[in-house]
């Protein structure tokens, strides 16, 4: 805990023994003043104990240098001003996974709204880097009313756990500058955000009564998912972000890491990513959100494939059905992104049946649209915010294994023990259902891309455990087959899509119908003599990779 001036002590969060400071364990959960309203009554049932709510409004002026370091650093800093005392903080970067916030914390008293640099904790300085009490101007502040309670859980077997409910009512208000760093006058002076959230905290014992509270909350009051904390907010108000896909990073796991270790990486990096596209994908000016959102979710599925020997199928189904539903609710939209890009995109360009072509193209776009409204709709659902919720606990609180997990669990077992092992089943049904490839039907290629696919997504979470020289040459086998076999699915599916349009516009040899029919032969055609002229590749990309040594194995 850090003490104030004086020696006053003041309240902490759920407190590290590492002397790096407190830790702060947060959710944050969005609605209407009708929503947060419910919140209290609630709430009232979550408790063991009799609930007594305290209303504050509070004050506080965050700060940064010009260049907004402290911002780029994943940093806070701020003092808040409450019942006449005033409170200095500073957060770190928040490094918790979708729904949870968890940030080391750092408080203590100064005497006004201007900060004390001197009073901060070394640990604390290391956070926010140099910065020079000179260089500290105020950025953006917020004013809003609170209403808090502490909820009391009490476990059949251990100990209390204790979670502060704060409803929060009000502004972020930031001060709009020049590009000298001068602050604007007249209308956009002050640029404003209404504060319209419910704060849980875990003040003392276990994350999963955190976890349980938010999720009972946000079903039976409809409340909706905050990524954004108060000061993110503030910062986005000044630098509104460019809405970027974002492309999934690597997953790096160690050797000397458990499984159970292994699959909390596999999961946290894969929600990071999901949920840093979700901009993008509402959005839906670049396609790459959407896809690179499904390739997100499609990562944790296979997760839950690799090692699903060592899974209990009663911890995780609920969580392989609420994957399935949200892919398949983006699946229409990729489907129609890449047929307009990469099926009516290359013969439309050519010239192929223009007029026809131009029927078409406007068709397809309103069923993309479509599938779009699809997509926006699930993930500003309850369902969707549900899910979230409980992929966050999951993750946080290895939801997948027995707890406490006995040491001799396959679970709680190094990594590098079952990696080869699952590998190697996974490169052996890629060769089986890619054996005779030449003479395979439609089928069977489907079921060989998607065996592919499984042993790209295992070697993405595994590769990085080995160091061997054939290990490039296996993967860029393995990337470039699976390329090929990507747009034979293209082709397949737009088939199908194809079809639907057909079924959209029924009618005779005239008009709108028939363009369609038309434009929909030539695609077919031109798509038809590519995958022909391609095979050779194919076949060639085949004997690339089934001749490429397997890196994992020893002596490759």
């Amino acid at each position: 805990m850090q003490r104030g001036r004086g020696g006053k002590p003041l309240t902490s969060t759920a407190s590290q023994a590492d002397g790096t400071g407190d830790r702060e364990y947060e959710c944050k959960l969005g609605g209407t003043v009708a929503q947060l309203r419910a919140v209290r009554k609630v709430a009232q049932g979550l408790s063991s104990n009799r609930l007594t709510w305290v209303t504050d409004d509070l004050e506080s002026v965050y700060y940064d240098t010009p260049d907004m370091r402290l911002g780029r650093r994943g940093a806070t800093l701020r003092v808040r001003r409450k019942k006449g005392r005033f409170i200095q903080n500073v957060k770190s970067q928040n490094d918790g996974t979708g729904a949870l916030f968890a940030r080391g914390e750092w408080e203590q008293e100064v005497d006004s709204l201007t900060p004390r640099l001197d009073l901060l904790p070394e640990a604390a300085v290391e956070v926010m880097g140099l910065v020079l009490p000179g260089e500290l101007q105020e950025t953006f502040r917020t004013r809003f009313t609170r209403e808090r309670a502490v909820v009391t859980r009490r476990g059949a077997m251990g100990p209390e756990s204790r979670i502060e409910i704060a409803i929060d009512n009000g502004e972020v208000v930031a001060v709009n500058r020049n590009p000298a760093g001068i602050p604007v006058k007249g209308a956009r002076a002050k640029l404003r955000e209404k504060i319209q959230e419910c704060e849980l905290e875990l003040l003392q014992g276990d994350p999963r009564d955190l976890f349980e509270v938010a999720l009972e909350l946000q079903q039976t009051a409809g409340l909706t998912i905050i990524q954004e904390t108060k000061a993110a907010r503030g910062y986005r108000l000044l630098t509104p972000p460019k809405v970027v896909p974002v492309r999934a990073g690597r997953t790096v796991l160690r050797p000397d890491q458990s499984v159970n270790a292994a699959i909390a990486e596999i999961l946290r990096a894969g929600t990071r990513h999901m949920l840093a596209n979700e901009g993008p994908a509402i959005d839906g000016t670049d396609p790459e959100g959407v896809h690179q959102f499904r390739v997100a979710v499609r990562r944790m599925r296979s997760m839950l494939s690799v090692f699903s020997k060592l899974l209990d199928p009663a911890r995780v189904d609920w969580l392989k059905a609420e994957l399935k539903w949200i892919a398949d609710q983006f699946g229409p939209a990729r489907d129609w992104d890449v047929f307009v890009a990469e099926i009516l995109g290359p013969p439309k360009k050519a010239g192929v049946e223009p007029a026809a072509m131009i029927e078409l193209a406007a068709a397809a776009e309103d069923r993309r649209l479509d599938a779009y409204t699809l997509v926006r709709e699930a993930l500003k659902s309850p369902r969707y915010a549900g899910l979230v919720l409980r992929l966050s606990a999951f993750t946080e609180t290895q939801g997948w294994a027995p707890q406490p997990c006995p040491p001799d669990h396959p679970l709680a077992q190094p990594i590098m023990d079952w990696a080869a092992s699952i590998l190697n089943r996974a490169h052996k049904k890629a060769l089986r259902a890619g054996d005779g490839l030449a003479k395979l039907d439609v089928p069977a290629r489907h079921l060989l891309r998607i065996r592919l696919k499984k042993l790209r997504y295992n070697t993405d979470f595994l590769q990085a455990l080995y160091d061997t020289p054939a290990k490039k040459k296996y993967l860029r086998a393995l990337e470039h087959l699976q390329d090929d076999f990507g747009h034979l699915n293209d082709v397949a599916v737009a088939e199908t899509l194809l079809a639907d349009l057909a079924a959209d516009h029924p009618g005779g040899r005239g008009g709108k119908a028939a363009a369609i029919n038309k434009a929909s032969a030539a695609i077919m055609g031109w798509h038809a003599r590519g995958l022909h002229d391609s095979e050779p590749r194919l076949l060639t990309d085949w004997d690339t990779f089934t001749s490429a040594p397997p890196f994992w194995r020893k002596g490759k």
